[in-house]
């Protein structure tokens, strides 16, 4: 009985255990996948998430939604996510790998790849654990509704809806809806892409895909038998615009480095098919005849890596420059950069250029440089070589040889180098011959010899300068110009407008550091003035020595036959001076006087608040006289343009310091006329003493009542952290009166040419103090038309921070506007002009946001008009002399307006800058009635 007990035992036990294994199979299964994961996660530095798994026996598992992440300082960010993920598992391989794969298939939907190069990673980032990618390789695979994007600094990669399969007994396929590649260099889109792959022992190629014409990818085939290891290999080749690109690269990981081996090499590639293709807006020609390179080492340690590399450009045309033939043959190898060769062909020009020179191994060792060269150059054509490296058309032209070495080692530096040349141009500037001589001795550059000459003009110069150390220099310059203009090209664009036309002989002799410098200058100048203005030539001589922080002009002398401006000039680091300025005038002196004002130019060119650019401690000093002069008989010296005439006589004081100024003024201008404006007479005196500045003006324009102005203003500066202020406490006192002023007749240079017509009026009190004015009095326009078409007239009553805007009508074309408003001028910085129209306006065409207002416009409502919102209220504020102002319209609809919601606002900056491509704002004239039915009926 006891073996018929066993047998029936052991095939009860086998029936429970196999009940056992069909019912906790799935649990099993999916315990056992969420295990995997966990410990792959911790070796790999990465999250990983399965949300839901499905394990039927017998049947493959499925993964709902799988997404795997990598932890924070990893040098490569990655998130994956995959809708669905279908696993056939190898039961056999389970125990033995000698049974082949894990995986038997493997089927991803919906996967979303993500990787970003983190440059800021941190030294002792987790490593990357490779098995995991070689646990998953499958026998056969499929991933569908892919999306890729790989970012790298500024080159950014992106795959859209792509399918890739593979199988080990057939053919697998590739799609994908778009590839995107963006770079600094290249932005191309290649749509509809479509290949064949082959899966077989770790290897998979992909060929047969056409990227775009005449780029097609025969294969490219990477080699993953040794993943676990960090180890791929990849294999490419290309038909490329007529030509073979073949390339073939490997990356080993050894440790914490990662050496990569590429080599390839390309023969006949077409640049005019490549422009064609790439869509380049300036398309090239030419050949990329032959071309090879290798690379052996790290990445992120070029200096530590071996390369080599040539490469032959023939029959090269890129917009307006061509070469015949350019060729380059370099290699790195124990830090040392060898050029065998960079031949340069073009036309009946050449250059030939060759050396080595070594990479430092630290920043401190630039300073130290090791290297030698040779250069030789035949230039026949100097215009169509300088073409080749940007330069303008006419920028360069003429005959150049050069020819010579140099070489450094431990700061020692030793070459000659000589280069003539004939009928030259040098950045536009004609140069009938050019001789130069440069030697390096030891650490010393001198140059023995610099001479350009034309025609009578020269140029010569010699300079000796300490390449180490303190970089101490020394040199004389002289040259002699006949016409300064014909030399305008080598004026830099910020002086472009100081450009001059005559004789210049200059003369400059100067030593010096790289933190001081010293020398004399002498400059004189014989029939100068402007090319394009109306200004009599004159004379000037310049001379002087200047040092750190100084420049002293021991003459300073401009004059003509009839005109002289003299004087001593100091131009210092906390100060600029003239001593013994004076003006004559067909002999007679006319303008005479000194100025010494504590003002630092480097601090004026540097801040845009003028004040920040006084002295440290200022102390001024004006006495400038100016006696009766005929202003007819001025303009006749110094222009042959413009006229003007009339008599004008002042003198102006100014001293003492900031706290303590006190002076005096007076400026008397009798029938002046400029051009054909009308004549116009003034008289100012102005009182500066216990920082008040007393004013009394007078003015008046033929066709006008006079101006009067008489007053007391607050006037001292106070100094403050970083710079002097002027104070806006104390007392003001001033009074305003202009009884009629007619603006047709008034002098435009003064109104800025605003005012076609109209009559001004107006008497205004202005008392307090400067940063909380009260204003009292009114001002009245009647009829005044500006010089875009529009009258306006108006009456403002001012009641002390206040203003009532009476009434104002605006006209502009046949569109009439009227109302009422009123100005808040309490604070200064925040000005607020409110507007309510006698008759509601209709809103503009809806504006962004974001544009801005540069003008306003009025016209009447057309006949059939949309349903504009109604603007009961426009609104203005800004600052006081800024260009920060804003408009708001005030707007409202109809109860039974489709237009939503009823009452709203909208405001509008103002372009604060010309130059912007700012809107027009239209406001439309609305019947003073404006039923329901009318909007609805319009």
């Amino acid at each position: 009985m006891r073996p018929r007990k066993f047998l029936i035992l052991f095939c009860a036990s086998i029936v429970v255990a196999g009940v056992l294994t069909i019912c906790l199979a799935p649990l099993i299964v999916a315990g056992g996948l969420r295990w995997w994961a966990a410990r792959a996660a911790r070796q790999a530095g990465l999250t990983i998430e399965l949300e839901k798994i499905d394990a039927p026996l017998l049947r493959p598992v499925v993964v709902q939604k799988l997404r795997i992440a990598s932890r924070p300082g990893a040098p490569f960010q990655v998130a994956i996510e995959a809708r669905r993920v279908e696993l056939h598992f190898n039961l056999a391989a389970l125990f033995s790998r000698a049974q082949g794969r894990l995986l038997q298939s493997l089927a991803v939907e919906g996967a979303a790849v993500d990787i970003r190069h983190h440059a800021e990673a941190a030294a002792g980032a987790p490593y990357f654990g490779w098995r995991i990618v070689e646990d998953l390789l499958a026998d056969n695979f499929k991933l569908s509704g892919l999306q890729l994007h790989v970012e790298n600094g500024d080159t950014i990669a992106d795959l859209r809806d792509g399918t890739i399969s593979g199988a080990q007994i057939e053919a697998g396929v590739f799609t994908a809806r778009e590839l995107t590649i963006s770079s600094p260099w290249l932005r191309k889109t290649f749509a509809g892409l479509r290949g064949a792959t082959a899966w077989q022992e770790s290897r998979l190629t992909l060929g047969a895909l056409t990227l775009m014409r005449g780029l097609d990818l025969d294969s490219v085939s990477i080699d993953l038998s040794h993943i676990g290891e960090s180890r791929v290999d990849l294999e490419m080749t290309l038909d490329a615009f007529g030509g073979k690109l073949q390339a073939r690269i490997s990356s080993d990981d050894r440790g914490d480095r990662r050496v990569w081996d590429a080599a390839g090499n390309a023969t006949g590639i077409s640049l005019a098919q490549m422009s064609d293709a790439l869509g380049l807006n300036d398309r090239a020609s030419g050949s990329l005849h032959a071309s090879r390179f290798t690379f052996r080492g790290e990445a992120a340690n070029f200096g530590e890596a071996t390369a080599t590399i040539w490469a032959e450009v023939t029959a090269l045309t890129w917009r307006d420059r061509t070469a015949d033939t350019i060729m380059i043959g370099a290699s790195l190898y124990n830090r040392a950069v060898q050029i065998q060769q960079l031949y340069v062909k073009q036309r009946n020009n050449q250059l030939t250029l060759t050396g080595e020179f070594a990479l430092p191994k630290q920043w401190a060792d630039l300073l130290k440089p090791d290297f030698r060269g040779d250069v030789s150059a035949t230039i026949n054509d100097l215009g169509d070589f300088a073409r080749l490296f940007g330069a303008g058309p006419s920028d360069f032209a003429g005959k150049v040889a050069m020819n010579g070495n140099i070489n450094a080692r431990e700061r020692k530096l030793g070459g000659t180098l000589a280069v003539s040349g004939d009928s030259l141009v040098l950045f536009r500037a004609p140069v009938e011959s050019l001789h130069a001589k440069l030697t390096v001795k030891e650490s010393r550059l001198e140059i023995e010899q610099l001479e350009l000459k034309r025609k009578n003009d020269w140029f010569r110069g010699q300079a000796s300068i300490d390449l180490a150390e303190e970089h101490n220099y020394s040199g004389t310059f002289t040259s002699s110009i006949a016409d300064v203009a014909e030399y305008a090209g080598l004026i830099p664009d910020p002086l472009a407008n100081f450009q001059l036309a005559g004789s210049i002989d200059l003369e400059w002799k100067g030593t010096g550091t790289s933190s001081a410098h010293s020398g004399s200058f002498n400059a004189r100048g014989r029939g100068l003035h402007p090319p394009q203005a109306t200004i009599v030539p004159f004379d000037a001589q310049l001379e002087g020595d200047y040092a750190p922080d100084n420049i002293f002009f021991r003459q300073f002398h401009f004059s003509n036959q009839h005109a002289g401006l003299s004087a001593v000039v100091t131009i210092a680091k906390d100060y600029f001076q003239l001593q013994t300025l004076r003006l004559d005038l067909n002999g007679k002196p006319k303008l005479q006087g000194n100025i010494f004002v504590p003002l630092s130019l480097s601090r004026i060119f540097g801040s845009e608040n003028w004040l920040a650019a006084w002295s440290d401690d200022p102390n001024f000093d004006l006495d400038v006289t100016l006696d009766p002069i005929d202003l007819a008989e001025l303009a006749g010296a110094i222009t042959t343009g413009r006229k003007m005439s009339g008599q004008a006589a002042g003198k102006i004081e100014i001293y003492g310091t900031p706290a303590s100024l006190n002076g005096k003024s007076e400026l008397h201008l009798r029938d002046f006329i400029w051009e054909n404006a009308t004549r116009l007479s003034a008289d100012l005196e102005t009182r500066l003493a216990l920082g008040i500045l007393s004013v009394k003006a007078n003015a008046a324009s033929s066709g006008s009542d006079p101006i009067h102005l008489e007053g007391a203003i607050p006037l001292q500066l106070e100094k403050q952290v970083s710079a002097y202020a002027l104070k806006a406490e104390g007392p003001i006192s001033v009074t305003l009166n202009f009884p009629a002023i007619f603006l047709a007749k008034f002098p435009p240079y003064l109104s800025g040419g605003i005012f076609h017509d109209g009559i001004l009026s107006g008497q205004l009190a202005i008392s307090d103090s400067l940063g909380q004015p009260r204003v009292t009095g009114d001002l009245q326009l009647i009829e005044g038309k500006f010089a875009i078409g529009t009258s306006l007239s108006t009456r403002l009553k001012f009641g002390g921070q206040s203003a009532a805007i009476e009434f104002a009508q605006l006209r502009q074309g046949r569109a009439q506007l009227s109302g009422r408003g009123e100005i808040d001028f309490r604070n200064l910085a925040e000005i607020a002009v409110k507007i309510f129209p006698n008759a509601p306006l209709l809103d503009s065409p809806p504006l962004e946001p974001e544009d801005c207002v540069n003008g306003l416009e009025f016209s009447p409502v057309p006949a059939r008009a949309v349903p504009f919102r109604l603007v009961r209220e426009v609104d203005f504020r800004g600052t006081l002399f800024g260009p920060a102002w804003t408009i708001s319209l005030s707007q409202e609809g109809p109860d039974d307006s489709p237009v939503t919601p009823v009452n709203s606002s909208r405001t509008f900056s103002f372009c604060a800058d010309d130059r912007l491509p700012g809107k027009t704002l239209t406001l439309r004239a609305a019947p003073i009635f404006f039923p329901s039915t009318w909007l609805r009926s319009n």
